[in-house]
């Protein structure tokens, strides 16, 4: 069987899987992994021949995902603040910058494990929800070895529309 943290990483990257999906990017992640848990690739059409011929554009999503439990996170009006490793924050950082960036999505799940999965023959829900954070522009890297403690704004919760809209911003 599988420890806690395996089950917890586990559910959120398919959480992401499932909305990309749903919204019709494709995904791919690796092992090792190096600091990208997931990839998420954007597909698009063009007409060859009187035929659909679809294709990848290039464009890609980088995504680091962290998974915990409502009781390791502190709500603080609309910020969710969260004490990510810093050597992950020092990856968010030093990526900023570049043709792809690293954006962290935190998954928060119910202190119960028995209230994360719930599945009958009419639906599948998992609880609780996630977040995605990428780094102010005036953020520094952090001298700290063990937490650097990061705020993410509600406004940046995961729905539906959250791909479209990093794709649009960060890719």
């Amino acid at each position: 069987m599988m420890i806690e943290e395996h089950i917890k990483e586990a559910i959120s990257l398919r959480y992401i899987e499932l909305i990309a999906a749903f919204n019709g990017f494709k995904t791919s992640s690796s092992y090792p992994d190096y600091g990208t848990d997931l990839d998420i690739k954007e597909v698009d059409f063009r007409i060859e021949n009187q035929h659909k011929r679809y294709l990848e554009t290039g464009r890609e999503l980088k995504l680091q995902l962290k998974a915990t439990t409502e009781n390791a996170v502190f709500e603080e009006g609309d910020l969710i603040k969260y004490d990510l490793n810093a050597s992950t924050y020092n990856d968010l950082l030093s990526r900023k910058h570049s043709k792809n960036p690293l954006i962290l999505i935190l998954f928060v799940l119910p202190p119960d494990k028995n209230n994360w999965l719930n599945i009958s023959d009419n639906e599948l829900i998992t609880k609780k929800c996630a977040y995605w954070f990428f780094p102010e522009s005036a953020e520094l890297l952090t001298a700290n070895t063990d937490k650097k403690r990061i705020a993410i704004s509600k406004n940046n919760f995961i729905s539906n529309e959250t791909l479209n809209y990093l794709f649009e911003n960060y890719s």
